[in-house]
Order: structure tokens, then sequence, then C-alpha cells
């Protein structure tokens, strides 16, 4: 029983790891957008940026996914649980990783935006080789830690339906009638998950010290 419930639990934690890599490919790729446009882009794109921004933080994400899932087919849009679950948690990670983007682009120092203009670089190519690399150096510490909050939080999945890490839990602690005993290893599965990310990014943040 326990060796068929370990893997039935692995199996959730699967689940959950693809969900994850998905929200925080999504936020990325949007947080980095939205901090674009609050730092660089046309003052009313601007604006709605950090609109939006403040907006998605002020909703739980609860509430965006219960509303989105079961609101989206009466607009024509019949999307699986997965790719609601993806799309609607990686917009809302979105905003706090703008935040941490936003603020790394400007806490690069002024002088090396004149310093890439004094050796004639392009606008692009200076923000490409030299702003750039020094934010993502600055960025990565307080990213992991949005990426580490998204991982948690897909465990709201299983408040619309979904089937994930604490929904496999729940199950094999109804199966059991061992309730306890199947949370402490859900527990345990997310403290992993969290431990490895967290690893991976100091040794990705050391490797960057050096180059």
């Amino acid at each position: 029983m326990l060796t068929s419930s370990a893997l039935y639990l692995a199996q959730g934690a699967l689940v959950t790891i693809g969900l994850s890599l998905g929200i925080i490919a999504v936020a990325t790729v949007a947080g980095m957008l939205l901090a674009l446009l609050r730092l660089y882009g046309w003052r009313p794109l601007g604006l709605l940026a950090a609109a939006y921004g403040l907006v998605a933080r002020g909703v739980p994400l609860l509430v965006l996914l219960i509303g989105s899932y079961f609101s989206l087919p009466y607009l024509g849009l019949d999307m699986p649980l997965w790719l609601v679950v993806v799309l609607i948690g990686g917009l809302y990670f979105a905003a706090y990783a703008a935040e941490v983007f936003r603020a790394a682009l400007a806490a690069v120092p002024r002088t090396q935006w004149d310093a890439g203009r004094a050796l004639g670089m392009r606008r692009f190519q200076l923000f490409t080789i030299v702003i750039l690399p020094q934010a993502r150096r600055l960025s990565l510490p307080p990213f992991l830690n949005v990426a580490l909050v998204a991982v948690k939080n897909t465990s709201l999945v299983s408040a619309i339906g979904g089937w994930e890490l604490v929904a496999a839990g729940r199950e094999i602690g109804e199966r059991t009638m061992e309730i306890l005993p199947a949370y402490l290893a859900v527990a345990a599965f997310y403290f992993v998950i969290c431990f490895s990310i967290s690893q991976i990014g100091r040794h990705v943040e050391k490797k960057m010290r050096y180059v």
C-alpha cells in the first residue's frame, strides 16, 4: 500500500511540476513584456501595464481560476483545465515577475547606458549585450521566490476539479483513512520540489557571477 501510494503521489507531483513549468514560462515572458512597457514603452501602454499589475496583485488567484474556468465556456472558449491553469496562473504571476524585472533593470547604473552609447552601440544592441545580462543577475534571487510561490499555488487546481499532487494526496487519505500521513507525504513532495528549484537557482546564480 505504501509503495502504490508513493507512486500515485509521484504521478501527482509530475503533474504539479508540469503545471509549474508552464506557469513560470508564461510569467517570465509576460512579466518581461510588462516591465519593458513600464520602463521604455509609450506612456499610455506603461500606465496600462502598471494598472494590470495592481489589479492582478489585488485579486486572489483562486478567484481568477474559478471565474475563468467556469466563465470561459460561456464566451465560446472551451479550453482544457490545464491550459486555463497555465495561462491564468502565468498571467497572474507575471504581475509579480514584472516588478522583479523592472526593479532589476532600473538598478543597472545609468553610466552603463552612457558607456554603451560612447562605444557607438545602438539602443537594442546596448540593451541585449550590456543591460540585460546585468539585470538578469540582479533579478534571479527575487524571481526564484516568485517561482516557488507559483509551484505551491498549483495546489489551488484541486479547487476547480483538477488533479495534481494535493488531489492525489486527498484521494489516498480518503481511501486509506490516514489523512495526516497522506498530507505529510504531500508536504514532503512539495518540499523536495521547492528545495530542488532553490538548489538549481543557487547553482545558476553562482555560474552567472563568473560570466
